[in-house]
This record gives C-alpha cells, sequence and structure tokens, in this order.
C-alpha cells in the first residue's frame, strides 16, 4: 500500500525565516538625529522667549508653570525657570497682528505697521508693536528673540536695551493698576559670569540674520502657538 501524500507533504522540512533583530533594522537607516531635525524644520526663523502668565492657556490648562519663561517654536514650550540669564545681542522694531493669519512687519515706517500700532489700542485686536530683542541663553546654549509688545513690557524695554552687550537677568514682576493685576518682565543685570559663548562667527551671522528680516512676513496660524503670545 503507498505511502499517502499528504503525509509527505507535512513531514517536508519547513524553511527557516532568519529574525529581523533590532542590530538589523538600525542598519537600513542611513541619516541621523541632526539631518532629521534638518527634516521637520518648519523654517529659518528662532524660536521665541516669552514670559508664560496666568492668562496663558497653557497655564490655565495646567500643561505650563506660571510665571515661568518658556522657549517657544512650533507648538513645542519649553520650560527654562522664572529667570533666565542671558546676553542681549540686538534689537529691531516689529508689530504683529494675529487673526486668520499672522502678519508681522518689520519696517516701521510703513502702512502696515502704522496701523497694527493704532490698532494695538483696541481691546483683543490681536496686534501688538514693540522692540523685539535677539538673545543668547547659555543654560541652554541657544538663539532666541523676546518681543516686547505689551504697554508693560515696552516700558521696560528701555531698560533691557541699557543692557545690551551685558549680561542680564529676565525676571519678571506683579503689577497692580486699580482693580487689576498681571506679570510683567524686568531686567537686572546678571550677578555670575556668563558661560557657554558662542564664537564670534556665529554670533556675527545670527545677527546679521536677524538685522535683515523681510519688510513683511505672513506666518502660518498655530492655534497653540499664538493663543499664548503676549497681548
Amino acid at each position: 500500500m503507498g505511502k499517502d501524500k499528504k503525509a509527505e507533504v507535512s513531514a517536508a522540512p519547513k524553511a527557516q525565516v532568519p529574525a529581523v533583530t533590532e542590530e538589523f533594522l538600525g542598519t537600513l537607516q542611513k541619516f541621523n538625529n541632526d539631518d532629521f531635525s534638518v527634516a521637520v524644520s518648519t523654517g529659518d526663523w528662532l524660536a521665541r522667549l516669552q514670559l508664560m502668565t496666568s492668562r496663558s492657556k497653557m497655564v490655565e490648562g495646567g500643561k505650563f508653570p506660571m510665571n515661568h519663561y518658556a522657549l517657544i517654536k512650533d507648538q513645542n514650550f519649553q520650560d527654562v525657570g522664572e529667570t533666565v540669564d542671558l546676553l542681549i545681542l540686538a534689537f529691531r522694531p516689529k508689530a504683529i497682528s494675529i487673526g486668520d493669519q499672522v502678519i508681522v512687519v518689520y519696517d516701521c515706517e510703513s502702512d502696515v505697521f502704522k496701523k497694527i500700532q493704532d490698532d494695538s489700542d483696541t481691546q483683543n485686536s490681536g496686534c501688538m508693536f514693540g522692540p523685539e530683542f535677539l538673545v543668547w541663553i547659555p543654560q541652554i546654549q541657544k538663539f532666541a528673540t523676546f518681543f516686547m509688545g505689551s504697554k508693560s513690557a515696552r516700558r521696560e524695554a528701555q531698560n533691557v536695551r541699557a543692557l545690551m552687550g551685558k549680561p542680564a537677568t529676565l525676571k519678571s514682576k506683579l503689577i497692580e493698576y486699580k482693580k487689576y493685576t498681571w506679570q510683567s518682565p524686568v531686567i537686572t543685570p546678571c550677578t555670575t559670569p556668563l558661560t557657554h559663548m558662542p564664537t564670534q562667527a556665529v554670533l556675527l551671522e545670527q545677527a546679521n540674520k536677524f538685522n535683515n528680516p523681510p519688510v513683511q512676513d505672513i506666518e502660518k496660524v498655530d492655534t497653540a502657538a499664538t493663543s499664548d503670545r503676549e497681548v
């Protein structure tokens, strides 16, 4: 009696498939983390440094500590503390209007800048103007912009400008006016030497970019980020 063909098939040895290990998967990737950072970058602009007050939606939602400074880029909010030691490098005029799109103007002689300046007195207009500073933050070794667009911030901006080129410390103070209170930036000379400074070449490169912005720019609307801008 002949052998069962099914038995012959089932008894045949199976081919061995090599296991896919993490080591093997690692060999498939050519580019590194730096390449990935460049690929997902949304632009050449710097992150902005901002005081996160009780009015911030991030603070209201318990997602960020109140009266701490944040380094903000895209939808990433990095906590850099209640005080920030920094070096103030340069300044430029800036006006910004937040609506269906974010309009940013650097030419203080332009009609658009002047209109934003006028409209900033209207409550909830989404319009701000003031000086924007280029700063170096040694503790995280990053450049950032610091925009002083509210009335109280513009008053303090004179003190910020006076410390340009010198180590300084950003803090905040409580301001009381009639029945209103709010937190505002304040600057003082830094009592400790700054370390981790960039080279002169890097400083010059960043300053040249900062000092030569487009006359007018239109940013993408980022709900999380724009809702926490200082208005």
